[in-house]
């Protein structure tokens, strides 16, 4: 049952956050001290997720941040959502985790906070978009017109935008043409910013890095580059990113802070996170970025690293395809052809490649007893120790990207494990698995991994 009314919010739980609205935050210097929170939900568990936020509220309080930002993402709208109630019960938790800290906070929303349970590119159920704005209005924010909104801190301008104005869309895995902002958001940062013109600096936070697609950022990077915007920050890709400098704006994206992250080393995408941006006039004079359990000082990952990453997170996804096993009587069978069938001797991962433009090496074992002889079947590959194989860039590849890997035509088998006919084992599994790591070297060893699971169907 939900602790509060929405009405009540403001006065209950999130007083604090409304007292900092109503109360202008003094002027003591120029050097602010920004913290940030990533997404919790895009989550397997919501109550892991709060659990790592409320550790990473905590030992952020500890550094003394001026400010906190949120960069959306904090509530889910549809996964596991039933009703109104259940919604506001999670924002509500999510929010008095938040008010832990004690300076004030400001939330962007992002695609889990406001998308409908049913997916349809740019969605006209605005539903749970209603349920968000009427839970942050109560709380606060100034969200009463729109999602889009801006205020003033310490002689800077923070301004949070609306990324998803057209619902189940995204700058790299959705239809991203409709990734777009409208004219009365574009109108609206004009006006917003001419009305700033002699400040210290100015901070631009919103969900999405929509500059992804830049034919469709384009127009917002012109209105900003005439300003004295330091940096626009995002979070969404449950990683953090470096983009870098453009026009003098450094583009960031935050990984999560709760959020499913990959398997990968802590660096490249693999664990939850937190940051401490430091803002001296136009410039973000200290980035630090920490993991959220342990407080390890982690490195903010360059752009180009992480494309490679994803790439590679691509390609082991093609992986799931790669066999499809039925079973019959305690037999197991493949699926030879469309409508043709046979005994399942091996098991063959077709899908290995190098979609990035440096060597990699790979290394699988399975997760099953009574598979038995791995080994890799090109022999015209470099082979290392412990079983690994090296791949050259652009080996077995066709096409590559940071959102789509694959191949013109099915390539051979790179690796094969024998499979032991036993009728006894299989009718009590109902999967065959393998862990399968992939590692590289660029400015530093990176790593990310996947386990592979090939459910085992029963035929009829």
């Amino acid at each position: 049952m939900s602790l509060f009314k929405p009405s009540q919010v403001a006065f209950t739980s999130i007083f604090l956050l409304t007292f900092f609205y109503i109360t202008p935050a003094e002027d003591n210097g120029s050097v602010l001290r920004i913290g940030i929170i990533g997404d919790q939900t895009g989550s397997y568990q919501l109550d892991e997720s709060y659990r790592i936020l409320e550790t990473a509220v905590a030992k952020l309080s500890r550094l003394e941040p001026d400010i906190v930002l949120h960069v959306g993402d904090m509530v889910e709208s549809s996964s596991g959502i039933k009703d109104y109630q259940q919604y506001q019960a999670n924002f509500e938790r999510a929010v008095r985790i938040m008010n832990q800290f004690p300076v004030p906070w400001y939330l962007t929303a992002g695609d889990h906070d406001v998308v409908p349970p049913v997916f349809k590119s740019a969605s006209a159920d605005h539903s749970r978009l209603k349920w968000f704005q009427e839970l942050c209005t109560s709380a606060g924010f100034p969200m009463h017109d729109h999602l889009y909104y801006s205020f003033d801190f310490k002689g800077y301008h923070f301004i949070s935008l609306f990324s998803l104005e057209n619902l189940h869309t995204d700058p790299r895995w959705g239809p991203i043409f409709l990734n777009k902002f409208s004219q009365e958001q574009i109108d609206w940062l004009k006006q917003d910013l001419e009305t700033y013109q002699d400040g210290k600096g100015i901070v631009v936070f919103l969900h999405q890095p929509n500059w992804y697609v830049w034919s469709n950022w384009f127009e917002i990077h012109q209105i900003l580059r005439q300003y004295p915007v330091a940096g626009v920050i995002a979070g969404h890709y449950h990683y953090d990113q470096d983009d870098g400098l453009i026009d003098q704006i450094h583009y960031l994206v935050i990984g999560s802070t709760g959020g499913a992250v990959k398997q990968a080393d802590i660096h490249s995408g693999g664990s939850p996170q937190y940051a401490l941006l430091t803002l001296e006039n136009r410039c973000f004079t200290d980035i630090q970025l920490f993991e959220a359990e342990t407080d390890s000082l982690l490195e903010l990952t360059p752009r180009r690293s992480m494309d490679r990453v994803q790439a590679l997170s691509c390609m082991l996804d093609n992986l799931y395809m790669d066999e499809r096993i039925y079973s019959k009587d305690g037999h197991l069978i493949s699926q030879v052809s469309e409508c043709a069938y046979d005994s399942l001797r091996f098991i063959g991962l077709e899908s290995l490649a190098n979609p990035i433009d440096l060597p990699i090496t790979i290394s699988i074992s399975s997760l099953n007893s009574f598979l038995i002889n791995p080994r890799w079947a090109d022999t015209s590959q470099t082979k290392l120790a412990n079983n690994t194989i090296t791949l050259q860039p652009g080996e077995r590849i066709g096409w590559s990207n940071y959102t789509n890997v694959g191949n013109w035509q099915k390539p051979e088998p790179l690796w094969l494990i024998e499979v032991v006919d036993n009728p006894s084992v299989w009718r009590e599994q109902q999967q065959i698995s393998f862990q399968v790591r992939v590692s590289f070297t660029d400015i530093r060893d990176r790593w990310i991994e996947s386990t592979v699971n090939y459910p085992i169907q029963q035929m009829p």
